[in-house]
């Protein structure tokens, strides 16, 4: 067992979940509640400054507005024995991307259950002035018999934008850059919105019904480029079996202009509900203007936002 999860105190380790460059999540329980699970979320690398922590603990808070059942949010970020860890509860699932290498083929029926929770999951987080900031597979938790998901990982101690954080890392360029928003990059004017969380479930959805991504390398510099300047093909291009109108859907969500996307998850979900339902009663698709609720629905949005004063908080990934 990692010397590292012995320095903390109060909690019993089940077993070890994943490891990445950034950080390393163990299942486990506390020991006044052994029967409620729990995720540690162990960070690695240099310590953080108490500028840091006051930020995790304050995105924290914020989180707390979110309350539904396909959100899985940290309870709490502590600092024990100089190991820092974000705790948050466990849910008997398998990432996204895991999930996805386990099937031969992505059925449509799968895609429209998948990304229909996801698009409703993204407006809740929004509807609470939340950018999520790092929406890939990896941070979708799926149980593979019932297709039940969960959002996770709201909280990273990584900034994409200090290319000097990941230039030899590749597992962090395949699993986090590749999904990353122009506008995250840092490389145009542009701030990060809402959009941007929308942007990162294109891809997700392109992975998803491709088995690729529209662009890779391992060369981060290289792919920041593609991200930037570079037209990645159409879905139904590279996969016939795919009706051309869902292909404008992605290419909606992935547009390199933040404005030209869909602008909340509550108008992807009305698109995506009607491309599923006439998907089941006809096995077809027929061509639809994009975006319609999605137009009224942020008029409201925007009102009430302002009504709020409040703005989104923005934690990169």
């Amino acid at each position: 067992m990692d010397e590292t999860i012995t320095m903390i105190p109060n909690y019993d380790i089940v077993k070890k979940l994943g490891e990445g460059s950034q950080s390393i999540v163990y299942k486990a329980f506390h020991k006044g509640d052994p029967h409620r699970l729990l995720c540690l979320k162990i960070l690695k690398g240099a310590s953080l400054s108490e500028s840091q922590r006051t930020v995790f603990r304050q995105r924290i808070e914020h989180l707390k507005l979110l309350r539904d059942p396909l959100l899985i949010t940290p309870l709490s970020f502590e600092v024990r024995g100089g190991v820092r860890f974000i705790i948050r509860h466990y849910f008997e699932g398998i990432t996204l991307d895991e999930w996805a290498k386990t099937q031969a083929r992505i059925t449509l029926d799968d895609f429209f259950t998948i990304a229909c929770k996801l698009a409703q999951a993204l407006d809740k987080v929004h509807e609470a002035g939340i950018i999520h900031g790092g929406i890939k597979p990896h941070n979708v938790l799926i149980e593979p018999d019932t297709l039940d998901i969960r959002l996770v990982d709201f909280i990273t101690p990584l900034d994409i934008r200090d290319v000097s954080h990941f230039i030899y890392d590749r597992g962090f360029v395949e699993g986090t850059l590749a999904y990353t928003s122009p506008e995250q990059t840092g490389r145009i004017n542009h701030r990060v919105d809402f959009s941007t969380d929308l942007y990162s479930l294109g891809i997700t959805f392109y992975e998803l019904l491709t088995g690729q991504l529209p662009f890779f390398s391992t060369d981060p510099l290289e792919l920041i480029h593609s991200l930037l300047a570079e037209e990645a093909p159409n879905v139904h291009e590279l996969n016939p079996e795919i009706p051309p109108i869902l292909g404008k859907i992605i290419a909606k969500l992935a547009q390199k202009q933040p404005e030209k996307r869909y602008q909340s998850g509550a108008g992807l979900f009305a698109d995506l509900t009607r491309c599923r339902d006439e998907y089941l009663a006809t096995d077809g698709i027929s061509e639809f203007p994009l975006g319609s609720y999605d137009r009224r629905h942020r008029i409201i949005f925007v009102s009430k936002m302002v009504g709020r004063d409040r703005e989104a908080e923005i934690i990169l990934e």
